[in-house]
């Protein structure tokens, strides 16, 4: 049995059960009297059963009420039954007021906390069934692709060939300065990276091995087809969405043209043509910006870096880097056309679909040349 002196609150406990008396005034004006809880929570804290007496509380404003809800939440904590004994029918119904409202507030933020859970996950759901049903409307227009280009070895008339210079030109020609420029500077910068790297083990020669096959098998494909994607992919999602939203292209169904044969050929074909041109002048813009490299850091002469470029760089590389090309201008120009497609309403979605274009179009190509270096490296190529 224990009792507390200097304050209001008094504390007897009986084996489980104890008994609170509060005794005196209990206002806001005691407050400052009563800032440490944790001493009576202590006496408390092993007891199954706790009575709370106010047969001797003479006044009291709403801070009664905060001193019962602290042992309220006190007893709820530590599962301890609380009862209320002696009070007045005002003093239950200030409590009373007080407590549902504070009740009424968490069930509110548990329901709002709830709520909020609730519609993560729908948003979830909701996001996850749109990524699922936009791969399979792309797999399926993917496939079609594939059907409709080998027919054309049997039918080769049934494509609008008259378009296919116009996109091979623009996919090819027009990127060329950009894409040459920015493989020299991966080429340059690769050549200074690594020659810091091979000059402290006094492997200067090797500057050549690094840059030709990190060039024609990797970097020149990987960033000659990020250029086009960023370029030609959105230009595809673009005009065909614009058409899509003027209704050309259903003007073009109801004459009975094929679309696919009309608008999409042309342009997968000009864009698979210029890829390996692209990227054989890609591998040889990196191989130069390689040797600028080499000969302004290292110990190498021209001859001595073309040599062993010769040495190190087979037609296994060379044809790797071409292969991947040919795969990645596929993908970007059937994601441009595809997402084209996609577009309904006005300008906003054909922004929007151009925008994605371009982030598909990037991702099936890292995609894409994982894909190709785990199977090459299992082939032994």
């Amino acid at each position: 049995m224990s009792k507390f002196e200097k304050t209001n609150i008094e504390i007897i406990k009986n084996g489980k059960e104890a008994k609170i008396s509060l005794i005196g005034t209990f206002t806001l004006q005691d407050a400052p009297f009563y800032k440490d809880f944790k001493t009576y929570f202590k006496q408390i804290e092993n007891v199954s059963s706790v009575l709370l007496d106010f047969s001797n509380v003479k006044e009291y404003d709403s801070f009664l009420a905060a001193i019962y809800l602290k042992f309220a939440e006190f007893c709820i904590k530590k599962t301890i039954q609380l009862n209320r004994i002696n009070q007045t029918e005002e003093i239950q119904n200030m409590i009373d007021i007080l407590t549902n409202g504070l009740t009424d507030q968490k069930n509110d933020e548990l329901e709002n906390k709830e709520s909020q859970f609730k519609s993560f996950i729908e948003d979830i759901g909701k996001r996850t069934k749109v990524v699922l049903e936009d791969s399979y409307h792309f797999v399926e227009f993917f496939g079609d692709l594939i059907i409709k280009f080998l027919s054309i070895i049997i039918f080769p008339l049934q494509v609008r060939w008259k378009d296919f210079p116009y996109h091979f030109i623009r996919a090819g020609a027009a990127a060329l300065p950009i894409v040459i420029l920015i493989i020299f500077l991966i080429g340059l910068i690769t050549g200074y990276q690594g020659a810091v790297q091979l000059k402290q083990f006094g492997a200067d020669i090797y500057i050549a091995n690094l840059i030709g096959i990190s060039i024609t098998r990797e970097l020149a494909p990987l960033m000659t087809a990020i250029l086009v994607a960023g370029r030609s992919g959105s230009a595809f999602a673009a005009e065909i969405g614009t058409m899509k939203v003027s209704e050309e292209i259903d003007a073009l169904r109801s004459m009975g043209f094929n679309i696919t044969n009309f608008l999409v050929m042309p342009r997968v074909l000009g864009v698979l043509l210029a890829m390996p041109i692209l990227t054989i002048i890609a591998d040889i813009a990196g191989v130069l910006g390689g040797l600028i490299a080499a000969i302004s850091i290292l110990d190498v002469t021209i001859s001595g870096y073309l040599n062993q470029l010769q040495i190190a760089v087979g037609i296994s590389d060379i044809l790797t880097g071409i292969i991947k090309s040919l795969i990645f201008g596929f993908g970007i120009a059937a994601v441009g056309c595809f997402r084209g497609m996609q577009v309904k309403g006005g300008a906003e979605s054909v922004g929007k679909f151009t925008t994605a274009s371009v982030v598909t179009g990037i991702f099936l190509i890292i995609l894409f040349d994982s894909i190709f270096t785990f199977v090459f490296q299992a082939l032994g190529i």
